[in-house]
């Protein structure tokens, strides 16, 4: 008679470091204060070093419906994230409320402004009802303008704008960083470090770029390639604050970059084969290091002050764009 075997091949890890809090895969060691991993994490609690609980800062819940669907259990806090979509998929819509949704989770955030003033960069949030200027006074955004020096007559710029424009300049002057060249990539990278510092954000916060495609018109490619490899080592992977980066895909299939570069990409685009005459919105995860997500397109719409939100194949696409009378979904999934 055969020796039974079980085919639960789950390491089971019953016991966690009081230190790094990973499992103890081996013999524990003793502390005078607890169970350890290794005499490296033992020593350091000796030491009275201490360590968060990874789960607090390695991984966010972004917050946006149609996203968090597919990555549920959060995308890692060491991520350089693409959202690659071409026109009419609401991109820039989904980089802003990524922002405001760090915001809301009372963290920090910083935007890097290649294609809009810092202004316009702004009113992004004004325009979904998301008011930002608690923020800016409480120095949690802070915005690295890329834009304003590439200006031919910057003191013209700033004679026409609007009262209201002037005003959130005005309010945000103390929270933007400014670029000479916004073209000289390590200069990019040292105002974000300057403004990630005056932040203090490390594991904590998100910082958004906006856009890649700016930045591609200023750089050649293999300056892009290596600003992004930077950044990402100096910004992700040291401090565990994500990135995430627009850029659209101008009707090819994906983003021109090498795509090697990113952790994760995410894919927007615009499909009519669910709807009869309808172009529907939908999201999907392409790659994400590190963490698992679902291999299928999520259908998503947009509604200022709501975000994107999710629904589903058998919502009647006529309730969603019931432009009149704003949304009418009762099924989401």
């Amino acid at each position: 008679m055969s020796e039974h075997r079980s085919t639960d091949r789950t390491p089971q890890y019953p016991l966690r470091c009081d230190h790094c809090h990973y499992p103890i895969p081996d013999e524990l060691q003793e502390g005078t204060d607890g169970q350890y991993c290794s005499e490296s994490c033992r020593e350091a609690a000796d030491d009275e070093s201490t360590m968060p609980d990874p789960d607090a800062y390695k991984r966010v819940v972004t917050g946006i419906e149609p996203l968090d669907s597919l990555v549920p259990n959060g995308i890692p806090a060491d991520s350089f994230l693409l959202l690659s979509g071409d026109e009419g998929t609401r991109r820039s819509e989904l980089l802003t409320e990524l922002v405001w949704r760090a915001i809301e989770r009372g963290e920090p955030a910083i935007v890097v402004a290649y294609a809009n003033p810092p202004t316009a960069a702004l009113e992004r949030f004004f325009g979904n009802g998301w008011n930002v200027l608690p923020a800016l006074e409480s120095d949690r955004l802070r915005i690295v303008d890329c834009f304003t020096h590439r200006l031919s007559d910057r003191e013209e710029f700033l004679e026409t704008c609007s009262q209201w424009q002037t005003f959130v300049g005005e309010a945000a002057a103390d929270s933007i960083v400014a670029v000479e060249e916004p073209s000289d990539g390590p200069a990019v990278a040292e105002a974000l470090h300057e403004a990630l510092d005056a932040l203090e954000m490390t594991e904590t916060g998100l910082v958004a770029i906006d856009s890649l495609d700016e930045l591609g018109r200023l750089l050649q490619r293999e300056r892009v390639h290596d600003f992004v490899t930077e950044v990402r080592g100096t910004v992700c992977t040291a401090r565990y604050v994500p990135i995430v980066a627009g850029a659209t895909t101008a009707g090819s299939d994906s983003y021109p970059e090498d795509e090697y570069v990113f952790d994760g990409i995410v894919d927007l685009r615009l499909t009519d084969q669910l709807a009869p005459e309808t172009r529907l919105k939908q999201l999907g995860v392409r790659k994400l290091i590190g963490a698992q997500f679902l291999p299928q397109w999520i259908t998503y719409e947009y509604e200022p002050a709501r975000g994107l939100f999710a629904f589903g194949p058998s919502t009647d696409a006529r309730e969603v764009y019931d432009l009149a009378n704003g949304p009418r979904v009762s099924d989401r999934r």
